[in-house]
């Protein structure tokens, strides 16, 4: 304690002033015990010496000195048990331990006495003092290098931590920041590009028609027969575009349940298809006018995304081809087949010789015939043709990819890729 005044600044006379040292002050005696030389020469304090030799930071080794020193104290003070004079009398014991090891032992002493924490010994080699200066305030003695000290070692092992993560956490957020940013500038120039790709297929297909043709446009207003949808109302209806009810050439066909209960058949269009912006929506345009019992309606299409769907109606009970080769299902009588070819034969003749330009389906077969829950036959998947720039009529594919299915198309149309009204 000398010791620590003297690095501090403390006079050595005020120590002296104070008792400060290895005497027990007088008048806080222990049962007349006044020096650690009569503490040491007590009756079984030699038990406590070695049941407190270090080290002691294990519990059960403190727990021992303890013991010991609670025994030693009941037998000092019998029955004189009083909170003072047994707070007095164990600061005594610690006292006369303490006499005899040096600072670091001592420390740990007190550590286990005291149950104290986060105790060191100053680092600063000791020097003597000259006679102190008189300072205007009590903490003037102390110099700012040594105020540093005074700091608990919790506080200085903490700044370091802090220090560190002050910079770090700035950093990160930095960083956060700049990736979203280029991540918004990104989405931004994305958007921006699909829409100059819309602007300049608009206008490549209106500069491929000549002027004396009409340029079909899709109408979005109250008195068009068809609906656009957009690429999200889509994908929520068809569950992410997992709900697959069939392939073909043209690509893939969804079952979709719209949010206002509409349920319906999305036919998308595949990617590799050649097939301009604007003959898609020539496309749907003359399909949107066809009504025809016999024939699947057009309810909707979707442009987005580089995307193109085409939503029809629904069918319950899906293809013939399904009824007429699948086991899971049974046979359809003789009556309702026949019913069934006329309702197809009533679609052809609607799209040879009434619509105008006449429509070629090319692919007549099974799978390409729907039912309705009534088992009435509707015609799907038909392709387009529309007057050629000299005037004449001309049957062509909508797709140029699609050329119709071996066995079900006119052979001479096979082998020379012309459709003829006879064809």
């Amino acid at each position: 304690i000398s010791r620590t005044m003297d690095l501090y600044g403390v006079s050595k006379n005020a120590t002296s002033f104070c008792g400060l040292g290895t005497k027990i002050l007088v008048k806080y005696n222990c049962q007349g015990l006044t020096t650690v030389t009569q503490m040491h020469q007590s009756p079984r304090f030699g038990h406590v010496t070695r049941n407190c030799r270090l080290p002691l930071s294990a519990a059960n080794r403190c727990r021992k000195c303890l013991n010991s020193g609670i025994t030693y104290l009941r037998d000092l003070l019998g029955g004189e048990t009083n909170n003072i004079t047994l707070s007095t009398c164990r600061d005594a014991t610690y006292a006369a331990l303490a006499s005899r090891i040096d600072d670091a032992s001592a420390l740990e002493l007190l550590s286990c006495f005291f149950q104290v924490t986060e105790l060191s010994i100053p680092s600063e080699p000791f020097r003597p003092f000259a006679t102190p200066e008189p300072s205007p305030s009590p903490v003037g003695a102390i110099s700012p290098s040594n105020s540093d000290s005074l700091m608990t070692p919790s506080e200085s092992s903490n700044n370091p931590y802090h220090l560190t993560m002050v910079p770090t956490i700035g950093i990160v957020v930095t960083a956060v920041a700049l990736t979203m940013l280029v991540l918004l500038v990104i989405l931004i120039r994305r958007k921006n590009q699909e829409l100059d790709e819309s602007e300049s297929l608009d206008r490549k297909s209106t500069k491929t028609l000549p002027s004396p043709h009409p340029v079909y446009k899709i109408h979005e207003d109250d008195s068009s027969p068809f609906q656009k949808f957009s690429y999200k109302e889509i994908g929520n209806a068809t569950n992410d575009f997992n709900m697959v009810i069939g392939h073909g050439g043209f690509g893939t066909v969804y079952k979709a349940e719209f949010s206002d209960g509409l349920i319906a058949a999305v036919k998308r269009m595949n990617k590799a298809c050649v097939q301009s912006q604007q003959d898609f929506c020539i496309e749907v345009e003359i399909l949107a006018k066809l009504h025809h019992r016999n024939l699947v309606a057009l309810k909707g299409f979707c442009i987005q995304k580089k995307e193109r769907f085409l939503i029809y109606d629904y069918m319950e009970n899906g293809s013939l081809k399904d009824h007429l080769h699948s086991t899971e299902k049974p046979p359809l009588s003789w009556g309702t087949r026949m019913k069934i070819a006329i309702d197809v034969a009533n679609a052809l003749e609607y799209l040879h010789f009434y619509c105008d330009p006449p429509l070629c389906h090319r692919d007549i077969k099974s799978s390409n015939i729907l039912l309705d829950e009534h088992f009435v036959a509707k015609l799907s998947d038909f392709g387009l043709a529309h007057t050629s720039r000299d005037g004449s009529v001309c049957f062509e594919p909508v797709n140029t990819n699609i050329r119709g299915t071996p066995g079900y198309v006119d052979p001479e149309y096979v082998v020379t890729e012309e459709l003829t009204e006879k064809s």
